[in-house]
């Protein structure tokens, strides 16, 4: 038997059969097939009482009795800032002035990048400086014979030296500027190049696909790199190229800044994902707070006067909170939220593991609650007591934790059709051994996107013409 079976005339595109469909619907865990039509699951149950949704068009894959679960959300360590680890210097936000000069000064001697480009200076080590060409200076100590462009933790603000400002200022000039924003100096040097770019997130689209990923939410990455990723995302959808994940984009701000500048963000990242069919969205305005004013410091009024800004709009807060005093400031800015009549956006207050859900209240406030994004970048399987409870975080609970469980995190009918398989049975397996398994089949609006025997294929096709030549 098949369960949500349409009428004859909306027969399906695919189905997959001979299966173990793991569908995460407590009232029908289990099934053999699944039908999909325009990306979407329309019947699941035995493929022998699928005939009636059947024609000469649908296409029909086997299985061979692997097990098929809904796609795997990865909400956690997806900082896609990994894609682009190899092309500039990473700064830790801890680093103070000296080290930071040190650190840029060792960098640019070694590599040959026509830019130097560097990100992650808390921008607070500039504080005793108020004229910009002191500032300017202590770069052209390092180099004035190349651009170098510094981007700071909050991705809103930007260091260089009198090179790139030269070049950035006639660049203003020509284009009648009349603000020269953070976001205008890194479309105007271009540090990191686009094809080299497009190569590295090829590569790592295609790791995340080797663990059965089907949709990533990145976490604490600027703007700047997720404008590029997603501008690779595109461009590969331009050329047929299918996307492998679903990025579900959002807006890091780690720091007080006005909320219309908030807003153009999201308005116009939100604009560029119109016509992508939900691949690529852009819903979520992530921040990060904590009580320490040289980092991540927040007001209670400044907290709420920028979520609500933001809920208004209708977009979703995942707020970090990296001590007690900011767990209790995002606890009052989500309940004053929803007592404004906030009531369909998600809201989710992500805080260290110490913190207990009980402390929080989330539940009776309104609110989901989560680990740290630090925790979160150990990966699902380090703070998991089974394989089971690995699935749920992967499946139904991210979808929950992204807002839209009712079309992603289990596999029902008209829920979107994304499905990871595996050649094993994931719940026979440790933890650990579930940790490294590797998906045979990963599949996206019901196409497949990566198939393991082909990959392999492809692999051993390349060895062999590599070693012809």
């Amino acid at each position: 038997m098949a369960f949500g079976l349409f009428k004859k005339k909306h027969t399906a595109d695919i189905i997959y059969m001979n299966g173990h469909v793991y569908t995460q619907d407590p009232a029908f865990p289990w099934a053999t097939a699944v039908a999909c039509k325009d990306g979407k699951v329309i019947a699941i149950g035995d493929f022998e009482g699928m005939d009636e949704i059947v024609s000469s068009d649908t296409q029909v894959i086997d299985l061979k009795e692997q097990y098929m679960f809904p796609g795997f959300i990865e909400v956690h360590n997806t900082d896609i800032l990994k894609a682009f680890e190899d092309m500039y210097l990473e700064i830790d936000p801890v680093w103070d002035l000296d080290t930071v000069l040190e650190e840029v000064a060792a960098y640019a001697e070694n590599t040959d990048r026509d830019i130097i480009f560097a990100y992650g200076y808390n921008e607070n080590i500039l504080a005793d400086y108020e004229e910009a060409e002191d500032v300017q200076g202590l770069l052209d100590e390092i180099t004035q014979d190349k651009p170098v462009l510094l981007l700071g933790t909050s991705g809103v603000h930007c260091w260089f030296n009198s090179l790139a400002m030269d070049m950035v200022s006639e660049s203003a000039e020509e284009d009648g500027m009349q603000y020269i924003s953070a976001d205008y100096v890194l479309s105007v040097l271009s540090p990191l190049d686009f094809e080299e770019v497009e190569a590295a997130v090829i590569a790592s689209s295609g790791a995340l696909c080797d663990r059965g990923i089907t949709s990533i939410f990145p976490l604490n990455t600027p703007d700047y790199f997720q404008h590029l990723y997603r501008d690779c995302l595109v461009a590969l959808i331009g050329e047929s190229i299918p996307v492998k994940q679903r990025l579900f984009s959002s807006l890091y701000i780690n720091r007080p800044i006005a909320p219309e500048l908030i807003l153009h963000k999201l308005t116009a990242g939100k604009t560029a994902c119109i016509e992508l069919d939900n691949l690529i969205t852009y819903d979520f305005l992530k921040l990060e707070v904590c009580d320490d004013e040289n980092l991540a410091f927040f007001s209670e009024d400044a907290l709420k006067t920028i979520c609500q800004a933001a809920c208004d709009k209708g977009y979703n807060i995942h707020l970090d909170a990296l001590d007690q005093t900011s767990i209790e400031k995002a606890r009052a800015a989500f309940v004053f939220l929803r007592s404004k009549g906030c009531k369909h956006n998600t809201l989710v207050l992500a805080a260290d593991n110490a913190v207990s859900n009980s402390e929080v209240n989330s539940a009776e406030e309104g609110f989901l609650t989560t680990w740290s994004t630090d925790c979160l970048n150990q990966s699902v399987y380090s703070h998991v007591g089974s394989v089971s409870e690995a699935v749920d975080m992967l499946t139904v609970g991210a979808a929950e934790l992204l807002g839209c469980g009712k079309e992603y995190g289990s596999i029902e009918q008209g829920k979107r059709a994304d499905f990871t398989v595996f050649s094993e049975n994931p719940f026979e397996k440790s933890v650990q051994y579930f940790s490294s398994m590797h998906a045979s089949m990963t599949i996206v609006d019901s196409q497949v996107v990566y198939d393991l025997e082909t990959a392999c294929d492809n692999e051993m096709y390349d060895l062999l013409v590599t070693m012809r030549l």
